[in-house]
């Protein structure tokens, strides 16, 4: 089956079609959510949440870009936010009195 086929089932949410791009990006995502992350926990959970942002966002891909890389500039921001969110709190906790590594 062809990508520009999966991809119209995808937005008529065919769970199949969804799982055939699922299986077809998912390692080369995983690996750049875990270039930005660092953590094989966190690059998975980027990862899963920047497809499931993609498959209920998928009737704004237009095909301008190829999916590929319309999918991995999903999980780089998905992966920014959960680094800022991370920033974030370690800098909250750190006011608030709290030691890492103890």
């Amino acid at each position: 089956m062809q990508i520009t086929e999966i991809l119209e089932r995808c937005k008529q949410n065919d769970r199949r079609a969804q799982m055939q791009l699922y299986n077809k990006y998912s390692e080369g995502m995983y690996y750049v959510a875990f270039r930005f992350l660092k953590n094989s926990f966190e690059a998975e959970e980027a990862m899963q949440e920047g497809f499931v942002k993609a498959f209920t966002k998928m009737h704004q891909y237009n095909g301008e870009v190829t999916f590929g890389a319309w999918l991995k500039r999903i999980v780089i921001n998905k992966s920014i936010d959960m680094l800022k969110a991370k920033k974030t709190r370690v800098g909250r906790d750190q006011r608030a009195g709290f030691r890492y590594g103890r």
